[in-house]
């Protein structure tokens, strides 16, 4: 079997899966250190399995931003590191059983790869700097708030209407293929006064739509409009997902955002290491 490790700058995911890339078992830690977070993890799995870990584990794929402190083993495994792009672009293709699609990696920040062919083939097309960091550290300066499970459910409370400034505030309708009720200004309205709720939906929705806009565009560029994977872990809240898949149709492109979405780099890089033959 093989783990899949994604060392990212928030959060570390990791997969357990055997050669035929079946998910066994998956774990999620937040990162201090990157080896001592990867060290914690193997252990996790290893304590599951009930087994000596050399039994059930026969190397480490590690990538993300967080790899480059991995050494060439780590607990006497072989530690295998996979260039990030490639495995999101696997990864992606993976989870959404496709051949070809445009993924965007929404985590800390944004990060968007097209993948054909199975993902033999991954091109960086572009990304964002806006990503589940930016709902955090925004919140945390406006609202005094750190937790990402508070802020949505505050976000669900919210309105991000009496934050938001829309297109019909603005013509008094529709403009084009923009509908009067999208937004034409986030967080245009926010005043002292504004509801803490509504501040949080107004966040949300600010970092979603941007995430959605410039897939959509990178989908029509790519030619990829019918084939948008969304994946990372912003993709798991159920306001973000929502909001970026709705904000790219209404731009002409198709999203999905697969199960197990934040796994997707994780999946990606054993799938390359077991596709190279390291393992």
């Amino acid at each position: 079997m093989i783990v899949g490790l994604d060392i990212g700058a928030s959060f570390a995911k990791a997969i357990l899966v055997d050669k035929n890339l079946k998910i066994l078992d998956k774990h999620i830690l937040p990162v201090k250190e990157p080896k001592a977070t990867a060290l914690r993890i193997l252990d996790f799995f290893i304590r599951r399995s009930g087994k000596e870990y050399r039994d059930i584990i026969d190397a480490v794929a590690v990538s993300g931003g967080g790899s480059r402190f991995i050494g060439e083993e780590i607990l006497g495994l072989p530690a295998r590191r996979v260039e990030e792009l490639g495995a999101l672009g696997a990864g992606g293709l993976l989870l959404a059983k496709r051949s070809e699609g445009l993924i965007v990696s929404a985590g800390t920040g944004t990060a968007i790869v097209a993948a054909y062919e199975d993902g033999k083939v991954v091109k960086h097309v572009c990304g964002t700097g806006v990503g589940g960091g930016t709902v955090i550290g925004l919140s945390r300066r406006i609202l005094g708030v750190t937790k990402f499970e508070v802020l949505e459910d505050m976000a669900i409370k919210g309105n991000a209407n009496r934050v938001d400034l829309t297109v019909g505030d603005i013509v008094g309708g529709s403009v084009g293929i923009v509908p009067a009720e999208a937004t034409a200004s986030n967080l245009a309205k926010l005043t002292y006064e504004s509801d803490l709720n509504d501040v949080a939906a107004g966040i949300f929705n600010m970092v979603s739509q941007t995430i959605g806009v410039v897939a959509a565009m990178a989908a029509r560029a790519c030619g990829l409009e019918d084939s948008v994977i969304i994946t990372g872990m912003f993709a798991k809240s159920r306001i973000s997902s929502k909001i970026i898949c709705e904000t790219a149709r209404l731009f002409g492109a198709v999203a999905y955002v697969p199960e197990n979405c934040e796994f997707s780099n994780a999946l990606g890089a054993a799938a390359l290491v077991i596709r190279e033959g390291d393992a």
